[in-house]
């Protein structure tokens, strides 16, 4: 008792018993889940909740013939299905007002796995993650995916989806075979060479053209990959990006630039994954890891000004840690997301991305500036993250982003839910659009519009061929969603 007693006294002993104490709490933190889904209040919402509205009901298939009935009986009764499945996009893309809405998660089976051929056969509502866990075993990975790998296999083909990845192309090429229920509910398998060109219209489709129930995906080793970073200024990297891109000693790659006030758009780190011909068929799937550390110094960064600065300095930090460090090509596929999770009332934290033309991103960058706000710390509007990823050029699906080889710029943004924050929102991200159309760039479509018709349409040319078709291919308009509603019909 008097040991205790005489360190009490000990302002040290005091002090450590204070951090233990804030650990503890900061550790059992609740991470809390954004709400939305399928069944929430009889209100359809997605990912960011923004477009709540009341279908006639959701209908799960229990087998593919199950699948064509629905379909058909919706050719007959004048019923509108939406497709969706896990729901991450985030304009209205999976729902549709009274329309009835098909779950796909029910159909989320491996079907089989090509060794030889490397190659994979999975249904559409199955997760990349399911897929991860069932090629990780035999030293496959995929080609590409997403950075992260919560996503449904037939979500990320309808938007067609890109990752890390600078040498395997868009997401699409790497699709092999599908099977889809068309239109008018007739199960059809196509291939690339397909003379109707149905993968044309369904890759970046939004799930307009048909359903997709399943996919053969094109697969690589999954090799073991050195970590390099390094930092950069904004004016160095195009030029940095061209040589790496020459240099096939680079696997994976992507950015992240400053937005913090003291190095806005000014100052980025690059991510390298670069080869090291070793194959990898022992290293475990890796978990979230460090959730609550992370979303801290996130919710840190959320604030502002000053907050900014610090977040951005412990980015950088965590970044330069990384250099040299091996890690394998499936774990590099599948970042966590957790982190991110935002939940305060009367607030919305939603992505935006957009494509510029790779030889012209250090004048795009110099003009974004006059455009976005150096220190958004008192206002409503705030960005918190711009990450860069590489986009080759696309010359296959219909509403390509990628007319030419492109940096991505994906954008995590936060603003209140009032009408005039919203509006305010819409101001700047339109200025921002009409910017990077007018440095020959896009927008890209699966997150919230709040981009006007005519932007979409200057973004994406052939809108009218994507609309004729749909009008063909759907006469009875049995596929429908609000992305449609708003920008194409």
């Amino acid at each position: 008792m008097q040991t205790i007693a005489h360190l009490v006294k000990k302002p040290w002993f005091l002090g450590s018993l204070v951090v233990i104490f804030v650990s503890v709490i900061l550790w059992n933190i609740p991470i809390e889940k954004r709400k939305y889904g399928l069944s929430q209040s009889g209100l359809v919402t997605d990912y960011t909740g923004l477009l709540p509205e009341r279908i006639e009901r959701v209908v799960r298939a229990e087998n593919r013939s199950d699948l064509q009935r629905i379909v058909r009986q919706a050719n007959v009764n004048g019923q509108q299905i939406a497709i969706a499945g896990l729901q991450h996009s985030q304009g209205g893309h999976t729902y549709y007002k009274n329309g009835v809405v098909l779950d796909m998660r029910t159909f989320n089976r491996i079907l089989e796995i090509d060794e030889l051929q490397k190659t994979v056969r999975v249904e559409a509502g199955a997760t990349w993650e399911d897929v991860q866990e069932a090629i990780q075993p035999i030293g496959l990975a995929l080609k590409v995916t997403q950075s992260q790998s919560i996503f449904t296999i037939g979500g990320s083909l309808s938007v067609n989806a890109h990752g890390r990845d600078i040498r395997f192309g868009s997401m699409a090429e790497t699709v092999k075979a599908m099977t889809i229920i068309t239109p008018e509910g007739e199960s059809k398998t196509v291939t690339r060479e397909d003379p109707d060109e149905w993968m044309k219209y369904i890759f970046g489709g939004y799930g307009l053209f048909g359903v997709i129930v399943d996919v053969t995906v094109e697969l690589t080793e999954n090799q073991l990959y050195t970590i390099q970073t390094e930092k950069l200024k904004m004016s160095a990297y195009a030029s940095y990006f061209d040589r790496l891109l020459n240099d096939q000693h680079t696997a994976m790659h992507y950015a992240r630039v400053s937005v913090a006030p003291n190095s806005f758009l000014d100052e980025m780190y690059v991510i390298n994954y670069n080869h090291t011909e070793k194959q990898d068929f022992t290293t475990r799937l890796k978990k979230e890891q460090s959730v609550r550390l992370t979303k801290l110094a996130l919710d840190i960064g959320r604030h502002g000004g000053a907050l900014e600065n610090l977040f951005w300095g412990t980015q950088k930090r965590y970044i330069a840690s990384l250099n040299g460090k091996e890690i394998t090509r499936n774990n590099a596929m599948r970042s966590e997301s957790t982190f991110m999770e935002y939940t305060k009332p009367g607030r919305v934290e939603v992505l935006q991305e957009f494509f510029v033309p790779v030889h012209g991103f250090e004048a795009y960058m110099k003009d974004l500036k006059n455009v976005i706000p150096v220190n958004d710390k008192h206002d409503d509007f705030k960005i918190h993250n711009i990450t860069i990823r590489y986009a080759a050029t696309d010359q296959f699906t219909t509403l390509n982003y990628a007319k030419e080889d492109m940096f991505g710029l994906v954008v995590l943004m936060q603003h209140g839910l009032k009408e005039e924050q919203i509006s305010e929102a819409t101001s700047l991200i339109q200025n921002w659009t009409n910017l990077t159309l007018d440095h020959g760039g896009t927008y890209y479509l699966p997150y919230y519009r709040y981009q006007t018709k005519e932007q979409f349409r200057r973004s994406y040319p052939q809108w009218n061929t994507f609309a004729d078709e749909k009008l063909r291919r759907d006469p009875h308009n049995v596929f429908q969603n609000m992305f449609y509603d708003y920008y194409v019909k």
